[in-house]
């Protein structure tokens, strides 16, 4: 399956007197059959993980994901949860 955008959305968010954040955010779906190579440097906090695994974490109320991606996540369950498990049927 190439890879193809599922939505974008713009997220804002405010940090007191230290600054702003403000950014058009692309969600991307595709399925690569190559072994991801992860910078732990520049992604400390990446762990791959199945949809379902995720959901779970979620609704169990993890707290180390950020809002926006909360929110995000939400979305993607919601409106392409089809497209996301069909992925994981083609391995």
């Amino acid at each position: 399956m190439p890879i193809t955008v599922l939505f974008k959305f713009q997220y804002q968010a405010q940090f007191d007197a230290a600054g702003a954040e403000q950014e058009l955010c692309s969600v991307f779906i595709g399925r690569c059959t190559e072994p991801l190579e992860i910078d732990p440097e520049r992604d400390p906090g990446v762990a791959l993980d199945r949809p379902q695994a995720l959901q779970a974490e979620l609704a169990g109320g993890a707290e180390k994901f950020t809002p926006w991606f909360k929110l995000e996540w939400a979305r993607i369950w919601r409106d392409h949860r089809a497209a996301l498990l069909a992925l994981q049927q083609e391995l």
